[in-house]
């Protein structure tokens, strides 16, 4: 009990001591702890390997600038940091591999101009590639002679802008290989102003969701100017597709968006503005659809709303397959394309107006007695020989011959040779109000065939008169 009545006070003083001991430990250790570092900017000579050492060093926050000149690739960003290139900056790949590659979240590309990239597909050697990272914002590159732009999978909310990206793809060439922009696996990014051409597809998205696509230019590619596969609730606004085999190619994507888009000049001999194939629930509104072989395709796709779109002087404005059902068109003007509406299906759920309002056929000869700007008569887009010709191709070279002519009359005289069900209840006398999507650059389509068909009847004309007048002042 004594023994213990002593030692108590010396194991309080133990513990106290420790205490203390502990307490100036953890203040020495405040102290000596340095502080956090600045950011600091690494300016890069041109000189082998210079590069691949300062990235090699830099740490969260810096900024790496390349100097004028040739850097030497491949280079590799695995720090949340920026890579910035001088006027005159340039990241060559020397033909091998991936010219930079990037594998951190927060890391910045900008102002450089990337070239050379190997050509193996199975490796996927690109300008760029994006390697499970997020944030990643790439701005104003100028890439050239690569296989693929640029290359990102299981990249979230990466931005691509301002990048002007050419490839080795002869346009119209299908066997051509490597994409522009390719996302497999990525959700949440922007691809903003950015000018595609000279690849199999300007725009490739696998599985990639929640994608906003606004002010490109994809044009002069060997297949796509987009091409989809399997992706949800994507947003185009603003885009122009145009001399591709395909503007838009979107296949088992649903809930996509398109708004005030251009599909101009995609003409070949299965060539198509916009194809859908297996796609629904989009909506399509504002868009132009000029001078296409297709205006367009759909396949297996149901319950897209189609709505103030200008579909003008394309071969065929919609072609349509039995294998879709549900889908609305209203307030869309079809101005002058050969064919408006191909299906090969008599019965149909597609619509060809919204319950009050229809579309504007330029080939309807309507009249409207109670000038309520709707035709008194319904319109069936569908003609026979557009039926019939859906179903075997071969037959359009008999378009615009007396025959069909023939029988375009004979279908309004006695409406039960309509070949189709398809029928817009409420066609419009005249044009309606759309924002067609034209931009600076793009031409808008030509005017109305018929002027052209009656200047060659006058002018013909013309040249038979002053041959008469030659011949009678001859024989006189």
């Amino acid at each position: 009990m004594r023994v213990g009545m002593l030692l108590a006070p010396l194991a309080a003083g133990v513990i106290a001591l420790a205490m203390i001991g502990s307490s100036c430990a953890a203040e020495a250790a405040v102290v000596v702890t340095p502080a956090a570092r600045a950011p600091r900017t690494i300016r890069v000579p041109a000189v082998d390997g210079a590069a691949a050492l300062a990235l090699a060093s830099a740490t969260r926050g810096d900024t790496v600038v390349l100097a004028p000149g040739v850097h030497r690739g491949a280079l590799r960003i695995t720090a949340a940091i920026t890579l910035r290139g001088e006027p005159g900056a340039i990241v060559d790949g020397g033909n091998s591999g991936s010219v930079i590659i990037i594998a951190s979240d927060d890391a910045t590309l900008e102002s450089l101009a990337v070239r050379g990239s190997g050509r193996d597909v199975m490796k996927v050697d690109a300008a760029v590639q994006v390697l499970t990272s997020a944030h990643v914002r790439i701005r104003n590159l100028e890439v050239s002679d690569v296989l693929y732009g640029i290359y990102a999978e299981r990249a979230t909310a990466m931005q691509v802008e301002g990048c002007s990206i050419t490839g080795r793809v002869k346009p119209m060439d299908e066997s051509g290989t490597g994409n522009g922009i390719h996302l497999w696996y990525c959700a949440g990014g922007e691809l903003t102003g950015n000018r595609v051409e000279r690849f199999l597809d300007a725009v490739y998205l696998a599985f990639a969701n929640d994608i906003v696509i606004t002010d490109n230019r994809l044009q002069w590619n060997g297949r796509y100017g987009l091409h989809t596969m399997y992706c949800q609730g994507n947003r185009l606004e603003r885009n122009t597709f145009t001399f591709n085999l395909a503007g838009c190619a979107l296949m088992f994507s649903n809930g996509l968006v398109m708004d005030h888009n251009d599909f101009v000049h995609n003409r070949g001999s299965r060539t198509y503005g916009l194809l859908l194939r297996d796609c629904s629930a989009g909506t399509f509104t504002n868009n132009r659809l000029a001078d296409n072989t297709v205006a367009v395709f759909m396949d297996g796709s149901n319950r897209n709303k189609f709505r103030g779109n200008l579909i003008e002087n394309n071969g065929w404005g919609l072609l349509v397959f039995a294998s879709c059902a549900k889908n609305e068109f209203a307030a869309n003007n079809f101005i002058q394309n050969d064919y408006p509406v191909a299906l090969d299906m008599r019965r149909t759920s597609n619509q060809f107006d919204d319950g009050r309002t229809g579309n504007y056929w330029s080939e309807n000869a309507a009249y409207d007695l109670d000038d309520d700007g709707v035709s008194d008569v319904p319109y069936a887009p569908v003609s026979a020989f557009a039926f019939v010709s859906k179903q075997y191709p071969d037959l359009t070279i008999l378009a615009k011959s007396p025959a069909v002519a023939a029988l375009a009359v004979a279908e309004r005289v006695f409406p039960a040779m309509r070949p189709s069900e398809a029928v817009d209840r409420f066609p419009l006398i005249r044009p309606a109000r759309v924002a067609s999507a034209e931009r600076a650059g793009i031409p808008r389509a030509a005017g109305p065939r018929l002027w052209g068909v009656g200047a060659g009847y006058v002018l013909l004309l013309g040249l038979g008169l002053l041959g008469m007048t030659a011949a009678r002042a001859r024989t006189a």
